[in-house]
């Protein structure tokens, strides 16, 4: 981003945001549910409370900031299981949404679905030709939902040299398909980050893994290392919990059972990263490392991570801004570090790009770009970040070195990404490749088995896959 963009943008929001701040959250799991997670965001801030005043700070910093090219057509239309409009997320409209209704006269109709049926309504949409505009990107999104025809490019739309797609731009090279961009990605955050009580590593005697991070000495050994010294069922104590950590650990040494090459699909299982990351897995399964769920009826339990009978978990950075803090770990006793990496290669955090899918026959596909602009602006001034930090410390009680840990994560992620495409190959080979594979292992399965079982089957289904994106040349 260009020196004058951040300066123009921090100027002219900065009484925005001195407003305060609402938001609401939901998850992004392993199924990616593109909720914008973090609740705190520029995009977050309570434009019903500004006065006439700051309302114009957001009109100066549309004009400076976005393009001047007027909307024939104002509405987008927008399907997802949840609503982008201030109505049913607490009455608090986004900046984004201020910028785009001032700058552009522009607004959203939402078009309700459910998380259930969200691909199959997409398909009655798209097919009955009704005009949908755009669709929430998910893991499973791409390139499924390319080969079977329900998104179209997004390059007819946007300069992505131009300074506002500067910070995003880099990521959406990791759908370009048939030598096209398919996503507008407005941001990218990691999947999960470990989270810690600080008052149980110090009592029992272990590096404290935020310096161990900082002093570049976090990776698998040391995160080993502790929960082996700590695990100890007889004495209630447990190593790993969460529904997080098999993908970000699986992936952590950089590969995935897929990758795109030349905007193909090809299977990597005899990837060396990816056979380190599963032996890691098996020997993490034999030694008790990870929690044990089917004595909890299946759940996690995070609550033990503030009563001092769990050494890790590993989720988004967002659980720790729920009201009722569901860990149990005192405010000024928590603490998160990124997943560790493989110490014998580069590091890779697994990511989820935030952002937007353009659907197929779309009515109005320059209003969507021009929304997804305002999303963007609306996440990058300095001033935006200072009262987010406020937000943290006031309604969640972080504290400063918290904050710290949680900008590193975000960054980490940021200049090491990796996005693991297994998961929008089709939901076939989700079930007979990458679960079997990267998954089977944290439950004590054989992958040098699994990935000979699954191989002529996930060479077949990539085969399929390959044969459709071909044609998108």
């Amino acid at each position: 981003m260009t020196e004058k963009f951040k300066r123009s943008f921090s100027f002219a929001l900065s009484a925005v945001f001195a407003a305060g701040l609402a938001g609401c959250s939901d998850s992004s799991g392993g199924d990616s549910v593109n909720v914008p997670s973090d609740t705190t965001t520029a995009a977050s801030v309570n434009t019903e409370q500004l006065n006439e005043e700051d309302k114009q700070a957001v009109n100066d910093a549309a004009d400076s900031l976005l393009t001047d090219k007027e909307l024939e057509n104002k509405t987008i239309k927008w399907l997802a299981h949840y609503d982008l409009n201030p109505d049913s997320r607490g009455g608090s409209k986004s900046v984004a949404l201020e910028m785009f209704e001032s700058k552009y006269g522009g607004n959203i109709e939402y078009v309700p679905t459910t998380w259930e049926n969200r691909w199959s309504d997409l398909s009655t949409h798209v097919l009955g030709g009704d005009g949908v505009d755009f669709f929430p990107f998910e893991t499973r999104a791409v390139p499924k939902g390319i080969v079977s025809g329900m998104f179209v490019p997004v390059d007819d739309y946007v300069d992505l040299n131009s300074d506002i797609w500067q910070e995003t731009a880099p990521f959406m090279e990791n759908f370009v398909f048939g030598g096209k961009h398919y996503e507008l990605c407005t941001g990218v955050t990691p999947e999960a980050v470990v989270i810690y009580s600080k008052k149980t590593i110090n009592e029992n005697g272990f590096d404290d893994p935020w310096e161990l991070y900082k002093a570049g000495e976090w990776n698998w050994d040391s995160f080993k290392s502790m929960l082996t010294d700590f695990v100890d069922p007889d004495s209630d104590r447990y190593g790993l919990d969460g529904y997080y950590y098999q993908k970000a650990l699986g992936t952590s040494s950089g590969t995935s059972v897929v990758r795109v090459n030349n905007g193909l699909m090809e299977l990597t299982l005899d990837s060396p990263q990816l056979d380190a990351a599963m032996n890691l897995a098996e020997d993490m399964y034999s030694h008790g490392l990870f929690f044990d769920k089917s004595l909890f009826n299946w759940s996690e339990q995070s609550q033990m991570m503030g009563e001092g009978r769990q050494l890790f978990y590993f989720c988004g950075s967002w659980i720790l801004e729920s009201d009722q803090w569901s860990l149990s770990i005192d405010p000024e006793d928590a603490a998160m570090v990124p997943v560790p990496c493989c110490p014998d290669y580069d590091a890779a955090y697994s990511i989820i790009p935030d952002g937007f899918m353009l659907c197929k026959g779309t009515a109005n596909p320059e209003g969507v770009a021009r929304y997804a602009e305002c999303c963007i602006a609306a996440s990058l001034d300095e001033n935006a970040r200072k009262v987010s930090d406020e937000k943290k410390k006031r309604d969640f009680h972080w504290t400063d070195e918290l904050l710290e840990q949680y900008y590193e994560c975000n960054n980490a992620a940021k200049e090491k990404p990796f996005y693991d495409m297994s998961y929008g190959i089709s939901d076939d080979f989700v079930s007979t490749v990458t679960d079997y594979v990267m998954y089977k292992p944290f439950e004590g399965s054989s992958y040098a088995q699994g990935k000979e079982a699954t191989r002529e089957v996930g060479q077949t289904l990539v085969e399929e896959v390959n044969a459709s994106l071909a044609n998108l040349n």
